[in-house]
């Protein structure tokens, strides 16, 4: 049917002017002006049956032979033109001014053709055969023949023509045969150019279709539970490849016609697919439970696809397209309707989307029915929108819902910031109480040194709390760091939130002004501000997943850990609690992670402490180093993952002030610090080297320079 509809355009862009009218007793065509839009050569023509190629030549009589204008449906031309190879013969004569320019011939025809100019081929179409069954037609685009400047003035065109006869009934009886056109060659391929610059808007509708495709299978893929999405990127992903089918039959060349026929049938049966999985998207959405009339439109759909596949000359397969069409907006009309009757959320959004994607399908359609109503640029957009429509739709829907579950972030964060405040008032708590403890111990060892074994058991009683203090503490920094670390996530959220909103204005008045570039331009702004929504909506919920995991009592269980997103999780989380407390500070952090590292047996939770440990102790030593004011120091922190033969090495190095050789010696031991008095329990590392070989059975070293550094190595069983 594209091709019948092709060759009918091609009537009207060429044929709008014809030679004049010829007296009975003249054989030869005058031509003494070209039309803007081309001449269709529609008189003058002589018709014989048979094939000889002395037909060809431009001094053969031709007087003999019957008049015939090719230009008429096949089904009113003799039978012996409907079924084997003929000739046909036109003299034409060209005036002074147009004698002096190249003029191009361009023709179209339902079969194969070679077309000679004085003599000379000039142009091919196709492959010729006396059996019509074996005729292959031309493909699109066909390179026309030359007229050259300066020819003589009186010229003799023959064509050798073979018609194409489909195995399946068809339309191509009630086709023109022949139609052949001069034109100039300006116009010629201005309008050529034209066609496939018409075409580019489908290639923006395979990259918004596209994008959206990955989105909601990102979508789904984060959320299994809302199974919409999925069919929503289906949806999507069909309107993709209708566009790429869209773009090919309407610009790319095709060997033959075949070719054509094939993308156009399959662009035919996406563009019905598109709006098949939106109905069951929306089925998904709206929750209710397909039933016999979503499987009769699958049934309907099979039933089309088989008459598609035939092809799509057929008479009956563009009314099937267009019926196909309509029963799919029937039933999204029907879903969208009642899901506003129910009140549900965001179903107007889809309606509204639903709703112009129908206006411009019933536009379409009617095209399809009256051809020429609309313009090609006109139609390839209308074409274009009515898949575009829907999506907007539903993107401004994922929109509010992104949007509520900003407000519900934002609630959290005041939720993390309490308890922030709630822990670190218990820091405070913990120091007095460390610092009066202390003091009393001290007193104990001296007024009471004959009470050596109560001391010895009050002794422990208070390092048992010194460790549940320790473990506080370690929750404290890490809740700080989370606070500072989720309101850079949260402020993303909330600032393309708003975004969003602006675009979605900024789109309906493009949408309404009628600017198709403008529009989708800004839906394409909008499906990036989804993705960065989405992307820092799940950073924030991994930090709070993550805190939540820390603050649980650690059981002991070990489970498969990955060490290199641990470690890079505890790096930021401990420069963040620091900066939380001091935000004059910052630091380079550095990570080299071994590639591929296997998981190891490990106690998360507990593992993340001794990290915590190490990184904070990292940044208080660069810190120091930093506030004596050395010219040209850069506090640098970094981690680093590697596999020995047996285990697994974590190494956190600093550049920070170091450790003499005498610190070495101690820094393991419970209570021994370097930090001033309320600042360090002496209980950090030590637990840290416990957990590690007690705990884990591997190894926790330190090496160390004044003024040069610290390093920290810790060892795991592989």
């Amino acid at each position: 049917m594209r091709y019948f509809v092709l060759l009918a355009a091609l009537a009207l862009l060429f044929g709008v002017t014809t030679a004049a009218p010829l007296p009975a007793d003249t054989a030869v065509v005058r031509i003494n002006r070209l039309p803007e839009k081309g001449l269709l050569l529609k008189q003058g023509w002589r018709y014989h049956a048979g094939d000889n190629p002395q037909w060809a030549r431009p001094d053969f009589d031709a007087s003999a032979w019957d008049t015939l204008s090719p230009t008429r449906p096949r089904q009113t031309l003799p039978p012996a033109a409907q079924t084997g190879i003929s000739w046909l013969r036109l003299r034409f004569r060209l005036g002074d001014s147009l004698r002096r320019q190249s003029l191009l011939l361009f023709a179209g025809e339902f079969g194969a053709a070679e077309f000679y100019l004085n003599g000379r081929r000039v142009m091919r179409h196709g492959k010729l055969s006396a059996d019509p069954a074996q005729v292959e037609p031309r493909g699109r685009y066909p390179r026309p023949g030359e007229v050259p400047a300066g020819a003589p003035a009186e010229q003799v065109l023959a064509v050798r023509f073979a018609p194409w006869r489909p195995g399946l009934p068809n339309r191509v009886g009630q086709a023109p045969q022949l139609l052949v056109s001069l034109v100039s060659p300006q116009n010629y391929w201005q309008t050529v150019e034209d066609q496939k610059d018409q075409a580019l808007i489908f290639l923006v509708l395979l990259g918004f279709s596209g994008l959206l495709a990955v989105l909601h299978y990102a979508f789904y893929h984060y959320n299994p539970a809302r199974p919409a999405n999925r069919y929503f990127a289906r949806f999507a992903l069909a309107a993709a490849l209708a566009a790429a089918a869209g773009y090919g039959a309407r610009a790319l060349p095709f060997a033959t016609l075949t070719h054509y026929v094939v993308v156009g049938a399959l662009g035919n049966i996406l563009s019905v697919m598109v709006v098949l999985w939106a109905v069951r998207a929306l089925y998904a959405l709206f929750h209710v439970r397909p039933g016999r009339v979503h499987a009769g439109l699958w049934v309907a759909f099979a039933g089309y696809v088989l008459l598609a596949s035939l092809g799509s000359w057929l008479p009956v397969a563009g009314t099937g397209w267009a019926v196909m069409l309509v029963l799919l907006l029937a039933e999204v009309l029907r879903l969208t309707i009642r899901a506003v009757r129910q009140g549900q959320r965001g179903a107007r959004l889809v309606l509204a989307g639903f709703a112009g994607s129908g206006v411009l399908v019933l536009v379409v359609v009617a095209d399809l029915l009256v051809p020429g109503m609309v313009s090609p640029l006109l139609s390839n957009a209308v074409y274009a929108l009515g898949f575009m429509l829907p999506a907007l739709g539903i993107s401004l829907f994922l929109a509010r819902e992104f949007a509520r579950d900003a407000q519900q972030l934002h609630v959290q964060l005041g939720e993390v910031e309490r308890l922030s405040a709630q822990t670190i008032a218990q820091e405070q708590e913990k120091q007095a109480l460390l610092a009066q403890q202390n003091e009393m111990l001290e007193q104990q060892v001296q007024q009471r040194t004959g009470e050596l074994q109560r001391s010895l058991t009050d002794l422990r009683t208070t390092q048992a709390q010194l460790i549940q203090k320790e473990k506080m503490a370690s929750l404290g920094e890490l809740t700080a760091g989370i606070a500072h670390e989720i309101q850079n996530p949260l402020n993303f959220v909330n600032n393309f939130a708003e975004v969003s909103a602006e675009l979605v204005a900024e789109l309906q008045e493009a949408q309404a002004a009628g600017d198709a570039a403008e529009v989708a331009a800004l839906a394409d702004d909008l499906s990036q501000n989804l993705g960065k929504i989405s992307h820092h909506g799940r950073r924030a919920a991994a930090i709070v997943k993550g805190m939540l995991e820390h603050s649980r009592t650690s059981t002991g269980e070990r489970t498969p850990t990955d060490l290199n997103p641990l470690c890079d999780e505890y790096l930021r989380l401990a420069y963040q609690g620091l900066r939380a407390k001091d935000k004059t500070f910052n630091a380079t952090l550095e990570t080299n992670f071994a590639p591929a590292l296997p998981p190891v047996e490990a106690a998360g939770a507990d593992l993340g402490r001794v990290l915590l440990n190490l990184f904070g102790n990292a940044f208080y030593a660069v810190q120091k180093r930093q506030q004596t004011g050395e010219a040209g120091y850069q506090p640098t922190v970094s981690v680093s993952t590697r596999r020995t033969d047996n285990a697994v090495e974590i190494c956190v190095n600093d550049n920070g002030t170091g450790m003499p050789p005498e610190v070495q010696a101690k820094i393991f031991q419970p209570f021994f610090t370097t930090k001033p008095t309320g600042e360090g329990t002496g209980l950090g590392l030590s637990l840290s080297h416990d957990i590690i070989v007690q705990g884990h059975g591997g190894t926790l070293s330190v090496e160390s320079q004044p003024d040069r550094g610290t390093e920290f190595v810790i060892s795991l069983p592989a």
